[in-house]
């Protein structure tokens, strides 16, 4: 297994990947969708991304094929936190038949290396709840959790019905939804 930074003519094997990716994840969740333009919109992103010096894209390559990929980023923090520059691990997938094999522990070794040599002091990624293989990989590679995102769909919830209700009523609600949320796990 070759674990190396991406050269031009890799973006489009890296596209197919993240569009794998994207399809693993709407499996999950179908706010993942794509517009109709959005694989053309992430090509642009990713070539835009690929000449940038806060950028390192690198790739898993065994026998020939792409595996695997890794979009790391140099971002700026909020400009009122010490920490200047945190590196994002953005992008990351690989092939079903290739995970538990350690091709993203050996890509993140690159990646960490790079992030070193930049003076990143943290590096932090994005996993979605649903997730729970990556969420588990993550974990077992060190990544602990720092924020909770959460999310209301407007579209199950209009603002007239939401105001209509008695403040108890509503927390009912919710502690039926936590109950049944855990009754799956």
């Amino acid at each position: 297994m070759e674990i190396r930074e991406a050269r031009i003519g890799d973006l489009g094997d890296v596209i197919d990947l993240w569009e794998m990716m994207i399809e693993h994840h709407t499996r999950l969740s179908p706010h993942f969708t794509l517009s109709e333009d959005g694989k053309e919109k992430y090509s642009k992103y990713l070539a835009r991304k690929f000449s940038e010096k806060s950028t390192k894209l690198l790739v898993a390559v065994q026998n020939g094929r792409m595996v695997g990929f890794m979009l790391c980023l140099l971002a700026p923090n909020a400009p009122v936190f010490k920490e200047r520059t945190i590196g994002v691990v953005s992008d990351v997938y690989v092939r079903p038949e290739y995970r538990k094999r350690g091709v993203t522990k050996e890509m993140l070794k690159v990646a960490l290396r790079w992030f070193h040599r930049n003076k990143v002091t943290t590096v932090q990624l994005n996993v979605a709840a649903a997730n729970l293989e990556a969420r588990s990989a993550w974990g077992q590679l060190g990544f602990k959790p720092h924020m909770m995102m959460k999310r209301l769909d407007l579209e199950k919830y209009p603002a007239t019905s939401m105001l209509s209700e008695e403040p108890r009523i509503i927390r009912k609600k919710v502690v039926k939804r936590v109950q049944k949320v855990r009754k799956r796990k």
